[in-house]
């Protein structure tokens, strides 16, 4: 239903690659123009694949006795100086990309991102997300207030459309999010349910949380990011500094090294092969046996011995043993072999 290869930049998205890791600025710049160059600076330093900004219109966006309305018309940028952080960061080889409504779409459509992300708030308007969608970049939702029926209903809809290149991100709306309330589980359950390529924005205090989401599929990573996690206000304490980003990033590396491949192959390096011979036990006759005699289980045991040589899988050599007659006389203390039965 939706794409299992995807392309943001020149990054490659998919089950088989490693997880993107976005590093969310948002509004930690504060509304400061070269507080935000340093920090989409030092998140690319640290680790991070791509760098989010948040754009809102307050005015547009939210009602003017919200928390929002008085955050974001602190915080707003000029579009002359959006224009300008992407072409800074575009100049230091930097993938960036910002949210936003639809009131700004024709802006940001100029602008040529990398791709595009729907904030958990904007996940239930669908005509937004069917003109981003009409854009031909990829898409990457946050589902942090919706509920499966939201979810199914979304997918079923813009399953609909031509572009394909659309991901999902399991999301907790709950700044900070308790640990026991992260549910990273539902990052598999929405891989299985929907068959799209799933991830996870973090709001949880410290680096675990997203070290963990590899282990359930998440692709996409986004955490927050600041320059003083102890500063208030904003999003400052859900985020990470650069120095703690960096440690979140070689974490989620190191994970994903530990997830390995569902290959049980114990033969497929040569170098490990030898090491797991050296351990494994062979079937050896605990008594002579004649030749065209089937064998006992009181005939054989299973023992380590000092040859690592023609070392048989179990799968293979333990159903000749129980169902086939030797071909040949045998001594006490001989390593039973596939050539030593008939056929």
């Amino acid at each position: 239903m939706f794409a299992q290869n995807i392309k943001i930049a020149k990054l490659n998205l998919s089950n088989k690659n490693k997880a993107l890791i976005i590093a969310e600025v948002g509004v930690n710049h504060e509304g400061n123009f070269n507080n935000c160059l340093r920090l989409i600076k030092l998140a690319s330093k640290s680790g991070a694949d791509l760098v989010k900004l948040q754009y809102a219109d307050p005015n547009t966006d939210y009602n003017k006795d919200t928390f929002s309305y008085k955050l974001y018309k602190k915080t707003l940028f000029s579009k002359e100086q959006i224009y300008n952080i992407f072409k800074y960061s575009r100049s230091n080889k930097i993938n960036i990309f910002m949210t936003f409504g639809k009131k700004n779409f024709e802006f940001f459509k100029k602008l040529n991102q990398c791709c595009f992300k729907v904030s958990s708030s904007l996940m239930h308007d669908y005509y937004f997300i069917k003109d981003l969608l009409k854009l031909h970049k990829p898409v990457i939702l946050s589902s942090g207030v919706s509920d499966i029926q939201d979810i199914d209903l979304l997918l079923n809809l813009i399953s609909k459309q031509r572009n394909k290149k659309v991901g999902i991100l399991h999301c907790r709306s709950l700044y900070p999010t308790n640990l026991s309330k992260l549910n990273l589980s539902r990052i598999a359950y929405l891989r299985s349910r929907y068959g799209i390529i799933t991830g996870f924005s973090d709001h949880s205090i410290g680096t675990e949380a997203a070290a963990a989401s590899v282990h359930y599929g998440a692709k996409i990573i986004e955490k927050h990011f600041t320059l003083n996690e102890n500063k208030k206000g904003y999003d400052h304490n859900i985020s990470l500094n650069p120095k703690n980003f960096k440690i979140m990033v070689n974490n989620i590396r190191e994970n994903e090294k530990m997830i390995g491949k569902y290959d049980f192959s114990i033969k497929d390096n040569k170098t490990d092969f030898k090491k797991i011979q050296k351990v494994s036990r062979s079937f050896v006759l605990n008594k002579n046996k004649k030749f065209n005699n089937f064998l006992h289980q009181s005939d054989f045991s299973l023992k380590r011995t000092n040859s690592n040589k023609d070392f048989e899988f179990f799968h293979k050599l333990f159903p000749i043993i129980k169902n086939k007659r030797l071909k040949k006389n045998c001594n006490v203390g001989k390593k039973l072999k596939l050539s030593d039965f008939k056929k």
